[in-house]
Protein backbone atom coordinates (compact mmCIF):
# COMPACT_ATOMS: atom_id res chain seq x y z
CA UNK A 1 0.00 0.00 0.00
CA UNK A 2 2.86 2.36 0.73
CA UNK A 3 4.05 1.87 -2.85
CA UNK A 4 0.54 2.58 -4.16
CA UNK A 5 0.16 5.78 -2.15
CA UNK A 6 3.69 6.96 -2.92
CA UNK A 7 2.98 6.46 -6.61
CA UNK A 8 -0.13 8.60 -6.21
CA UNK A 9 1.91 11.23 -4.43
CA UNK A 10 4.41 11.25 -7.28
CA UNK A 11 1.68 11.64 -9.89
CA UNK A 12 0.16 14.53 -7.99
CA UNK A 13 3.54 16.24 -7.74
CA UNK A 14 4.03 15.86 -11.48
CA UNK A 15 0.62 17.39 -12.08
CA UNK A 16 1.74 20.60 -10.45
CA UNK A 17 5.28 20.63 -11.76
CA UNK A 18 4.25 20.18 -15.33
CA UNK A 19 0.80 21.76 -15.56
CA UNK A 20 0.20 24.86 -17.63
CA UNK A 21 -0.23 27.64 -15.09
CA UNK A 22 -1.59 31.16 -15.13
CA UNK A 23 -0.72 34.62 -16.34
CA UNK A 24 1.22 37.57 -14.97
CA UNK A 25 -1.09 39.56 -12.75
CA UNK A 26 -0.22 42.79 -14.56
CA UNK A 27 -1.14 41.42 -17.99
CA UNK A 28 -4.68 41.71 -19.34
CA UNK A 29 -6.26 38.37 -20.22
CA UNK A 30 -7.42 38.17 -23.83
CA UNK A 31 -9.37 34.99 -24.65
CA UNK A 32 -7.48 32.62 -26.93
CA UNK A 33 -9.22 31.30 -30.05
CA UNK A 34 -9.87 27.92 -28.43
CA UNK A 35 -11.23 29.64 -25.34
CA UNK A 36 -13.55 31.84 -27.41
CA UNK A 37 -14.91 28.78 -29.17
CA UNK A 38 -15.88 27.27 -25.81
CA UNK A 39 -17.08 30.54 -24.25
CA UNK A 40 -20.85 29.88 -24.63
CA UNK A 41 -20.50 26.69 -22.57
CA UNK A 42 -19.39 28.26 -19.30
CA UNK A 43 -19.83 31.39 -17.18
CA UNK A 44 -17.73 34.44 -18.21
CA UNK A 45 -15.66 34.41 -15.02
CA UNK A 46 -14.68 30.79 -15.58
CA UNK A 47 -13.64 31.65 -19.13
CA UNK A 48 -11.42 34.44 -17.78
CA UNK A 49 -9.54 31.81 -15.79
CA UNK A 50 -9.33 29.64 -18.93
CA UNK A 51 -7.82 32.56 -20.86
CA UNK A 52 -5.28 33.22 -18.10
CA UNK A 53 -4.29 29.57 -18.28
CA UNK A 54 -3.84 29.69 -22.05
CA UNK A 55 -1.76 32.87 -22.09
CA UNK A 56 0.88 31.52 -19.72
CA UNK A 57 0.83 27.76 -20.15
CA UNK A 58 4.62 27.48 -20.38
CA UNK A 59 5.54 28.77 -16.93
CA UNK A 60 7.70 26.31 -15.00
CA UNK A 61 8.53 26.41 -11.27
CA UNK A 62 12.28 26.78 -10.79
CA UNK A 63 12.20 25.51 -7.22
CA UNK A 64 9.94 22.95 -5.56
CA UNK A 65 9.94 21.96 -1.89
CA UNK A 66 8.13 18.75 -0.96
CA UNK A 67 7.18 17.44 2.46
CA UNK A 68 5.67 13.95 2.30
CA UNK A 69 4.45 12.38 5.55
CA UNK A 70 3.33 8.84 6.32
CA UNK A 71 0.75 8.95 9.10
CA UNK A 72 -0.38 6.63 11.87
CA UNK A 73 -4.09 5.81 12.20
CA UNK A 74 -4.50 8.53 14.81
CA UNK A 75 -2.94 11.14 12.55
CA UNK A 76 0.50 11.22 14.19
CA UNK A 77 3.46 11.46 11.81
CA UNK A 78 5.17 8.09 11.42
CA UNK A 79 7.75 9.18 8.87
CA UNK A 80 8.60 12.37 6.98
CA UNK A 81 10.55 12.91 3.78
CA UNK A 82 11.64 16.40 2.72
CA UNK A 83 13.02 17.09 -0.74
CA UNK A 84 14.06 20.38 -2.39
CA UNK A 85 14.51 20.30 -6.15
CA UNK A 86 15.38 22.79 -8.88
CA UNK A 87 14.09 22.68 -12.46
CA UNK A 88 16.18 24.18 -15.26
CA UNK A 89 17.10 23.62 -18.91
CA UNK A 90 19.97 21.36 -19.91
CA UNK A 91 22.23 21.87 -22.92
CA UNK A 92 19.69 20.21 -25.23
CA UNK A 93 16.88 22.52 -24.16
CA UNK A 94 15.13 19.88 -22.08
CA UNK A 95 13.96 20.37 -18.51
CA UNK A 96 16.21 18.68 -15.97
CA UNK A 97 15.54 18.07 -12.29
CA UNK A 98 18.28 18.61 -9.73
CA UNK A 99 17.85 17.42 -6.17
CA UNK A 100 19.26 20.18 -3.97
CA UNK A 101 18.79 18.36 -0.67
CA UNK A 102 16.72 15.55 0.76
CA UNK A 103 16.17 13.99 4.15
CA UNK A 104 14.04 11.28 5.75
CA UNK A 105 13.29 11.56 9.44
CA UNK A 106 16.27 13.87 9.80
CA UNK A 107 18.71 11.59 7.94
CA UNK A 108 20.36 12.96 4.80
CA UNK A 109 19.32 10.98 1.69
CA UNK A 110 20.36 13.50 -0.97
CA UNK A 111 22.65 11.08 -2.81
CA UNK A 112 19.96 8.40 -2.86
CA UNK A 113 17.34 10.77 -4.23
CA UNK A 114 19.71 12.09 -6.90
CA UNK A 115 20.32 8.54 -8.07
CA UNK A 116 16.58 7.88 -8.30
CA UNK A 117 16.06 11.07 -10.29
CA UNK A 118 18.87 10.15 -12.70
CA UNK A 119 17.45 6.67 -13.22
CA UNK A 120 13.96 8.05 -13.78
CA UNK A 121 15.31 10.58 -16.31
CA UNK A 122 17.09 7.85 -18.28
CA UNK A 123 13.96 5.72 -18.30
CA UNK A 124 11.85 8.65 -19.46
CA UNK A 125 14.33 9.47 -22.22
CA UNK A 126 14.06 5.91 -23.55
CA UNK A 127 10.27 6.03 -23.44
CA UNK A 128 10.20 9.39 -25.21
CA UNK A 129 12.56 8.09 -27.92
CA UNK A 130 10.38 5.01 -28.43
CA UNK A 131 7.23 7.12 -28.71
CA UNK A 132 8.89 9.50 -31.16
CA UNK A 133 10.07 6.60 -33.29
CA UNK A 134 6.63 5.00 -33.29
CA UNK A 135 4.97 8.25 -34.32
CA UNK A 136 7.52 8.78 -37.09
CA UNK A 137 7.01 5.25 -38.42
CA UNK A 138 3.26 5.82 -38.44
CA UNK A 139 3.71 9.05 -40.38
CA UNK A 140 2.08 11.09 -37.69
CA UNK A 141 4.92 13.54 -37.03
CA UNK A 142 6.39 14.59 -33.72
CA UNK A 143 4.42 14.94 -30.51
CA UNK A 144 3.17 18.49 -30.13
CA UNK A 145 3.47 18.20 -26.38
CA UNK A 146 6.73 16.29 -26.12
CA UNK A 147 8.07 18.60 -23.41
CA UNK A 148 6.78 17.04 -20.23
CA UNK A 149 5.34 20.06 -18.45
CA UNK A 150 2.51 20.68 -20.96
CA UNK A 151 0.08 18.48 -19.07
CA UNK A 152 -3.37 19.10 -20.52
CA UNK A 153 -5.56 17.40 -17.98
CA UNK A 154 -6.79 20.37 -15.93
CA UNK A 155 -10.23 22.01 -15.68
CA UNK A 156 -8.93 25.31 -17.14
CA UNK A 157 -7.43 23.83 -20.30
CA UNK A 158 -9.12 25.58 -23.28
CA UNK A 159 -8.93 22.43 -25.39
CA UNK A 160 -10.92 20.46 -22.83
CA UNK A 161 -13.76 22.87 -22.14
CA UNK A 162 -16.23 20.82 -24.19
CA UNK A 163 -15.64 17.96 -21.69
CA UNK A 164 -15.68 20.04 -18.51
CA UNK A 165 -19.02 20.51 -16.78
CA UNK A 166 -19.16 23.74 -14.76
CA UNK A 167 -21.82 25.08 -12.39
CA UNK A 168 -21.52 28.32 -10.46
CA UNK A 169 -22.78 27.96 -6.90
CA UNK A 170 -25.17 30.52 -5.45
CA UNK A 171 -22.87 31.43 -2.56
CA UNK A 172 -19.67 33.41 -2.95
CA UNK A 173 -16.82 33.04 -0.48
CA UNK A 174 -13.95 35.15 0.85
CA UNK A 175 -10.58 33.38 0.85
CA UNK A 176 -7.62 35.15 2.47
CA UNK A 177 -9.42 38.46 2.05
CA UNK A 178 -10.24 37.85 -1.63
CA UNK A 179 -13.86 37.86 -2.77
CA UNK A 180 -14.39 34.74 -4.88
CA UNK A 181 -17.10 33.03 -6.86
CA UNK A 182 -17.27 29.27 -6.33
CA UNK A 183 -17.70 26.78 -9.16
CA UNK A 184 -18.32 23.05 -9.11
CA UNK A 185 -16.70 21.15 -11.98
CA UNK A 186 -16.21 17.64 -13.35
CA UNK A 187 -14.46 16.14 -16.35
CA UNK A 188 -13.24 12.70 -17.49
CA UNK A 189 -9.71 11.79 -16.54
CA UNK A 190 -7.32 11.83 -19.48
CA UNK A 191 -5.56 8.51 -19.98
CA UNK A 192 -3.03 7.05 -22.42
CA UNK A 193 -4.33 5.67 -25.70
CA UNK A 194 -5.30 2.02 -25.41
CA UNK A 195 -6.03 2.14 -21.68
CA UNK A 196 -8.72 -0.33 -20.64
CA UNK A 197 -11.81 0.32 -18.57
CA UNK A 198 -13.93 3.38 -18.04
CA UNK A 199 -11.97 6.54 -17.18
CA UNK A 200 -12.46 8.06 -13.75
CA UNK A 201 -14.18 11.39 -13.33
CA UNK A 202 -12.38 14.30 -11.71
CA UNK A 203 -14.77 16.24 -9.49
CA UNK A 204 -14.11 19.36 -7.49
CA UNK A 205 -14.57 23.03 -6.70
CA UNK A 206 -12.74 26.10 -7.98
CA UNK A 207 -12.68 29.52 -6.34
CA UNK A 208 -12.04 32.38 -8.78
CA UNK A 209 -11.46 36.02 -7.84
CA UNK A 210 -14.53 37.98 -8.89
CA UNK A 211 -12.67 41.13 -9.91
CA UNK A 212 -9.89 39.60 -12.02
CA UNK A 213 -10.71 36.02 -13.01
CA UNK A 214 -7.58 34.73 -11.26
CA UNK A 215 -7.98 31.22 -9.81
CA UNK A 216 -7.45 31.35 -6.03
CA UNK A 217 -8.09 27.79 -4.86
CA UNK A 218 -8.86 24.43 -6.42
CA UNK A 219 -10.01 21.22 -4.70
CA UNK A 220 -10.69 17.92 -6.42
CA UNK A 221 -11.07 14.16 -6.02
CA UNK A 222 -11.14 11.19 -8.38
CA UNK A 223 -14.33 9.11 -8.77
CA UNK A 224 -13.95 6.19 -8.49
CA UNK A 225 -10.79 6.10 -6.41
CA UNK A 226 -7.80 3.95 -7.45
CA UNK A 227 -7.68 0.38 -6.17
CA UNK A 228 -6.87 0.03 -2.45
CA UNK A 229 -7.37 3.78 -1.87
CA UNK A 230 -10.19 4.71 0.53
CA UNK A 231 -9.90 8.48 0.30
CA UNK A 232 -7.81 10.97 -1.63
CA UNK A 233 -8.09 14.74 -2.02
CA UNK A 234 -5.96 17.49 -3.51
CA UNK A 235 -5.94 21.24 -2.91
CA UNK A 236 -4.14 23.85 -5.01
CA UNK A 237 -3.55 27.41 -3.85
CA UNK A 238 -2.62 30.20 -6.24
CA UNK A 239 -0.88 33.53 -5.78
CA UNK A 240 1.56 36.04 -7.29
CA UNK A 241 5.22 35.11 -7.46
CA UNK A 242 8.22 37.49 -7.34
CA UNK A 243 7.66 38.50 -10.97
CA UNK A 244 3.93 39.19 -10.41
CA UNK A 245 2.98 36.05 -12.33
CA UNK A 246 -0.18 34.41 -10.97
CA UNK A 247 0.80 30.80 -10.38
CA UNK A 248 0.27 27.70 -8.28
CA UNK A 249 2.05 28.44 -5.01
CA UNK A 250 1.11 25.41 -2.93
CA UNK A 251 -0.33 21.94 -3.32
CA UNK A 252 -1.69 19.87 -0.44
CA UNK A 253 -2.89 16.28 -0.76
CA UNK A 254 -4.00 13.44 1.48
CA UNK A 255 -4.56 9.79 0.66
CA UNK A 256 -5.66 6.87 2.81
CA UNK A 257 -6.03 3.21 2.01
CA UNK A 258 -5.32 -0.37 3.01
CA UNK A 259 -3.32 -3.28 1.70
CA UNK A 260 -2.94 -6.75 3.23
CA UNK A 261 -4.95 -5.57 6.27
CA UNK A 262 -2.54 -2.71 6.98
CA UNK A 263 -3.84 0.84 6.88
CA UNK A 264 -1.71 3.56 5.33
CA UNK A 265 -2.05 7.30 5.05
CA UNK A 266 0.02 9.85 3.17
CA UNK A 267 -0.05 13.64 3.46
CA UNK A 268 1.93 15.99 1.25
CA UNK A 269 2.64 19.71 1.22
CA UNK A 270 4.41 21.06 -1.85
CA UNK A 271 5.46 24.68 -2.37
CA UNK A 272 6.50 26.10 -5.75
CA UNK A 273 8.37 29.25 -6.71
CA UNK A 274 10.96 31.00 -8.92
CA UNK A 275 8.89 30.46 -12.06
CA UNK A 276 10.40 30.88 -15.51
CA UNK A 277 9.05 30.64 -19.03
CA UNK A 278 9.90 27.62 -21.16
CA UNK A 279 10.55 28.20 -24.87
CA UNK A 280 10.47 25.02 -26.90
CA UNK A 281 13.65 24.46 -28.95
CA UNK A 282 13.10 24.59 -32.71
CA UNK A 283 14.33 21.01 -33.03
CA UNK A 284 11.43 19.77 -30.87
CA UNK A 285 8.65 21.67 -32.64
Amino acid sequence: MKRVLCALATSLICLILFSPLSSPASRAAEPADSARAAAPLHPPLWMQAVSIFELNKDLVPGKVSQKIQELEKDGRVKSETDVDVALALDGAGKIKTEVLKASKDGKDITAEQRKKVDEAAKKQAKEDAAKKSAKKDAGRGSDEHSHSFSLEDTPFNPERQSEVRVTETTRGETIDGTSCACFEFSYPEKRPAGAKGKPATIKGKAWIEESSGHPVKLEYVSDPLPKHVKSMSTTLRYGADANDAWVVKEMIFEARGSFLFFGKAIRGDISLGDYWKYIEPASQK
